[in-house]
């Protein structure tokens, strides 16, 4: 009995330490890179991680950026050339710092709004006290395969569960980006129809100047 209680014990305390998200190891960014500049982000990762990162450029036309990210090593892992998104996904990391750059030399007029997500996963992130309570409870092989079996499915919600919130990020910004390119649209559909109006004008007050032009009174 006290076995039992000891595995729930532990399994309600795991739920909740995995479906809690923690801001050190995921992060979300929104910047402004200017023009003809390059920005570089540094970010610690364990040893045998997974990490998954997706960017997008929003909010101006010819919406494009060169990506590279670098390992701890300086290899340089992923480029894109001109994208104005991506997603990127790396299993067994090293221990380090890993290098993300977005390069925006090539554009000498228009910045660049980016918008990043960086989620840092380990299968192995278990402390001390969470170890020893398993090998306590772990006394015979049904209960701990039942207890992997659970963890597993665990491991596998939580990720579709930062997938969605992923998701809902990015599709917040697309809703930006739109939002920005109807208010440029209208401004040029505006700036136009009063030009064409002031064609109209001037080319009507001609005509009416040279018809009297040609019957002086």
């Amino acid at each position: 009995m006290a076995c039992w209680l000891a595995l729930a014990a532990y399994l309600a305390a795991y739920v909740a330490q995995v479906l809690s998200f923690e801001s050190s190891r995921d992060m979300e960014f929104t910047f402004l890179l200017p023009a003809g500049s390059k920005e570089c982000f540094f970010q610690p990762v364990g040893k045998d991680n997974m990490l998954e990162f997706e960017y997008q450029v929003i909010g101006q036309p010819n919406m494009d950026v060169i990506f590279t990210m670098f390992s701890p090593s300086g290899r340089r892992l992923f480029e894109d050339n001109r994208k104005s998104r991506g997603l990127h996904k790396l299993q067994d990391t090293d221990e380090g710092d890993y290098q993300l750059c977005f390069d925006n030399v090539f554009s000498k007029m228009k910045e660049k709004l980016l918008f990043f997500t960086l989620l840092i996963s380990d299968p192995n992130d278990m402390d001390e006290d969470d170890e020893e309570l398993l090998k306590e409870i772990a006394d015979t092989e049904t209960m701990e395969y039942r207890l992997q079996d659970f963890k597993t499915r665990i491991d596998v919600l939580h990720q579709k569960i930062q997938r969605g919130r992923v998701i809902q990020l990015m599709l917040r910004t697309f809703d930006t980006r739109d939002q920005r390119l109807q208010d440029n649209n209208l401004w040029r559909v505006s700036f136009w129809s009063f030009f064409c109006v002031v064609v109209i004008m001037v080319v009507g007050v001609s005509q009416v100047r040279a018809l009297e032009s040609l019957f002086p009174s």
